[in-house]
């Protein structure tokens, strides 16, 4: 177990086996690494005893040489009191008498310069023994620590009156470590908007309505007017609903602690105290009765606790707690919950925060404006055929369906106003946003503050957590700038015609359908015994890598009005991020590349692009399908489908896109007879495809199927 103040120093964790694992974390800008071992039992098979040590003597190989290390745990051996030829391991206050385990233990520790720590400090036998039975007490568990390092450790002992598991007493080891030069993170305040219903609901509603911020002056400036509207809802809010600090822990459930529980727990102690002092007959039946009531109690807290539980989870109300539960308690599994430091493009482990928030900023700065592609085909359309048509303005029916459609409960933007507090405002807010909407629509101005996101890096659950590499940014944006894009996306898809090769983000189409298309293909190929050639493509970083200007190409080829351009264009003009790291937030950088991602139009922009540019080389269905950036071309001959994917790759790379040489797959299904080549004889950038016998398509399992 890690103390929850050291929780999120955590930054690696490495089970070698179920006796030994280890941990690498910080700790006052110090790595260090902590190992927990337990030994096998006297008495087991010395193959047993062997293998243990030599699988901690490559855990211990693991860790760089410089580096601090604590080994703490279950040896199962007497090192004895005194040193007998380890001076340098032993510090001559141990307690017992050496055996051949502890004689184990001393030597492990003299070939890896380690120092024994339980025999470092001059104690009373109460503080040395760590396991006791009955009568019996013996010194088996030990923090073991590299000699260099060893006078940075101020104590070492075990505390009498604590029980780690049943007989082991608890073993303290205090180290002193340097001075931090970290300031204190402090997680940015946050309005309690989950209490935004009931009451508190109406409250708000009706305190807003008694605010002088509900008419707009078409002459004034469409910053201010928001600005005006964005001050006054977060005001009100916070006197209603109250304000977080932010950035709550973890805490350890303890709701079924009360009274009578403290007092049960209070006497079993005291009891095991006496029963430290005298293993007499009495003290022992007095310690276990106290110990059977602490359990009795406990169970019949935590008992009560539950049902209320079940009874509020089987509610309707209840319904978005069980999936709030869940990802609770999943966090709590997690090895590794969220890391501090990271690594730089040198491999260093960065501690400094300003460090640490200078290498997120220019990572993420350089994953979306480091990929602008130079040569792109000639984007020159004839002024005949830009669309200039004359478009109405906004109506409230088109915001109050948008409102419809918008998710509930999401993370909300730097402006801090969530889509259900517009909701709670009923047609007032529904009459003020289509007024609001339609300035932006005169000016082709939206807010500044909308221009501003939020990025937050999320592990991907895979490879070094201290590689921001292995993080993806999800953007958060202001709701109500997600929900005049919704607006805009509603028109757009009532004026645009999509290819119904196009899955993704399509009204009535789905993954589904997709997948049931071409497991049916290839069903109908294997009945027929013929053969069968697949290419999965994947699009390197897609949404990020569509330049600015092939977006305002297509939509014009669409034939989309010149006003919703400029719209658009307007949503995407003089854009900053900032990233919201564990130690702060860093400074605001641009994004001039790629769509928004988290955006509420992007999907149906992608889709646009994708369509416009491959509308040529698109196939009937099933042969060609799409879903946004995952496209499967399918061929009866191994000829055919090289020579699409070929059409593929020069259509989207002449236009700033990149297929991944890794990430696209080729599939070989010989119905026909004759064996599949592990080999597909199909290159990417000069180099061949890989081959598979199974893909992962939309998420459900394609396989080859041979005959």
């Amino acid at each position: 177990m890690v103390a929850h103040d050291y929780v999120d120093g955590v930054v690696e964790v490495f089970r070698k086996n179920d006796r030994i694992m280890s941990i690498k974390l910080i700790i006052r800008d110090e790595i260090v690494y902590v190992v927990s071992a337990y030994a096998p039992q006297v008495g087991l098979d010395a193959s047993i005893t062997q293998q243990f040590w030599e699988d901690l003597e490559e855990v211990v190989r693991r860790v760089p040489r410089g580096e601090k290390l604590v080994i703490g745990g279950d040896l199962n051996g007497h090192v004895g009191p005194s040193r007998d030829g380890f001076e340098s391991v032993h510090g001559g206050h141990g307690f017992g008498i050496r055996n051949e385990a502890g004689k184990n233990i001393v030597d492990f520790a003299s070939t890896y310069e380690l120092a024994v720590m339980n025999t470092w400090f001059k104690k009373r036998d109460s503080h040395l023994v760590t396991y006791r039975s009955g009568a019996n007490s013996t010194q088996i568990d030990y923090f073991l620590v590299r000699t260099t390092w060893r006078t940075s450790y101020t104590d070492c002992k075990v505390i009498p009156g604590e029980s780690a598991v049943t007989q082991h007493r608890m073993l303290v080891l205090d180290f002193r470590g340097k001075k931090s030069g970290r300031v204190k993170v402090q997680g940015e305040p946050k309005i309690k908007w989950w209490r935004l219903e009931g009451n508190l609901q109406q409250s708000f509603a009706h305190k807003m309505l008694e605010e002088d911020v509900w008419s707009i002056d078409n002459d004034a400036h469409v910053d201010y007017v928001w600005l005006s509207m964005e001050t006054t809802i977060n005001k009100v809010a916070k006197e209603i609903l109250g304000e977080s600090k932010g950035c709550l822990p973890l805490k350890k459930d303890t709701s079924w602690w009360n009274d009578e529980v403290k007092q049960a727990i209070r006497a079993k102690r005291e009891c095991y105290k006496k029963l430290g002092k005298s293993w007499s007959d009495e003290n022992i039946e007095e310690y276990e009765e106290a110990r059977r009531r602490a359990k009795k109690a406990v169970k019949e807290a935590k008992g009560k606790v539950n049902k209320e539980l079940y009874v509020k989870l089987d509610s309707k109300e209840g319904e978005k707690d069980i999936y709030r539960l869940a990802r609770f308690h999943d966090r709590r599994t997690q090895d590794i919950r969220k890391v501090k430091c990271v690594k730089d493009v040198d491999q260093r482990v960065l501690m400094d925060v300003e460090e640490i928030k200078e290498r997120w900023r220019s990572y993420f700065d350089t994953l979306f404006n480091g990929n602008k592609v130079q040569g792109i085909d000639d984007l020159t359309i004839p002024e005949c055929m830009v669309n200039r048509d004359f478009v109405r303005r906004i109506q409230t029916t088109e915001v109050k369906e948008a409102m419809r459609k918008m998710g509930r409960k999401k993370a909300v933007g730097p402006d801090g106003i969530p889509i259900e507090a517009w909701r709670s405002l009923g047609e007032k807010g529904i009459e003020w946003l289509t007024r609001f909407f339609n300035m932006i629509w005169r000016n082709n101005k939206m807010p500044v503050s909308w221009r501003k996101s939020t990025l937050i890096p999320l592990f991907k659950n895979k490879g070094d957590v201290q590689e921001c590499a292995n993080y993806r940014g999800i953007k958060l944006m202001s709701h109500t700038m997600k929900l005049w894009e919704r607006v805009v996306e509603q028109r757009l898809r009532k004026s645009v015609k999509i290819s119904e090769n196009q899955f993704g983000f399509m009204h009535g189409r789905s993954t589904t359908e997709a997948i049931h298309l071409l497991r049916q293909v290839v069903e109908k190929y294997r009945d027929t015994k013929k053969d069968l050639h697949l290419v999965f493509i994947d699009l390197e970083k897609a949404y990020d890598r569509v330049p600015r200007e092939v977006l305002w190409w297509a939509l014009t080829k669409k034939g989309i009005s010149r006003k919703y351009i400029s719209i658009i264009m307007d949503m995407y003009d003089a854009c900053t991020t900032s990233v919201r790291t564990s130690v702060g937030r860093t400074a605001e950088f641009p994004i001039t590349i790629g769509v928004h991602q988290g955006s509420a139009l992007s999907p149906f922009l992608f889709a646009l692009v994708m369509d416009e540019l491959t509308k040529s080389i698109q196939e009937d269905i099933p042969w060609c399908m799409m879903f946004a950036d995952d496209i499967v071309l399918i061929d009866e001959t191994q000829s055919g489908v090289k020579a699409k994917l070929e059409a593929w790759r020069q259509t989207l790379e002449s236009k700033g896109f990149k297929l991944s040489q890794s990430k696209t797959e080729y599939m070989e299904c010989k119905f026909g007879g004759g064996r599949s080549s592990s080999y597909s004889g199909i290159t990417l950038d000069g180099k061949e495809i890989p081959v598979c016998d199974m893909f992962r398509y939309l998420g459900s399992i394609i396989r080859r199927m041979v005959n």
